[in-house]
């Protein structure tokens, strides 16, 4: 339910998209993210790192794109989004000897220090290849082809990395103690 959550935004572009224009979408896509944030405040809930990034990429890239009329305003904004997750996860442990990644999971998964780490450049990585991948298929292929990419592409993608390092932390699971 909470992966559904935060792709509402995007799941209300492409419908958006589908139905009316790339312009439509992008107000669309900015009144979802608003309302999202909004819900997550009323709930009490901490609003995550990722869901501002989101938030405010969305905000400046989407009323740059409706203000100038010029779709290439949002086409990059995954590409600002993807870097900025990077960097911060870069900063994060380079400036302050944070481990996001570990943070994020550590309750789930006990896993030695050099694990994590490598789970963390993969995810910088990731990122950045993303960004640029984005950046490729923004300006190589159709306006289309673009938000299909954008939707399904990137969507895979995350989830393939995803499962890839479940799949290969399954080892360090913890395991709770049931008493009988």
């Amino acid at each position: 339910m909470k992966l559904l959550f935060e792709l509402l935004p995007l799941l209300a572009f492409f419908t958006a998209y589908v139905a009316v224009d790339i312009y439509f979408a992008t107000a669309v896509g900015m009144v979802t993210s608003i309302i999202q944030v909004i819900w997550t405040m009323l709930r009490r809930e901490k609003v995550s790192t990722m869901l501002w990034i989101s938030f405010g990429s969305f905000m400046v890239f989407g009323s740059l794109t409706l203000i100038l009329h010029d779709k290439r305003f949002v086409m990059i904004k995954p590409t600002i989004a993807y870097a900025a997750m990077a960097i911060g996860l870069a900063v994060s442990y380079f400036g302050f000897g944070k481990n996001a990644i570990k943070a994020a999971m550590q309750e789930q998964f006990e896993a030695p220090d050099n694990v994590w780490k490598h789970w963390m450049f993969a995810w910088i990585v990731f990122f950045l290849v993303m960004g640029v991948l984005n950046l490729y298929v923004a300006y190589t292929f159709s306006e289309p082809v673009w938000v299909k990419f954008k939707v399904f592409g990137t969507i895979s993608l995350s989830l393939v990395l995803t499962a890839v390092q479940i799949w290969r932390m399954m080892r360090y699971l913890k395991v709770e103690e049931q008493n009988k």
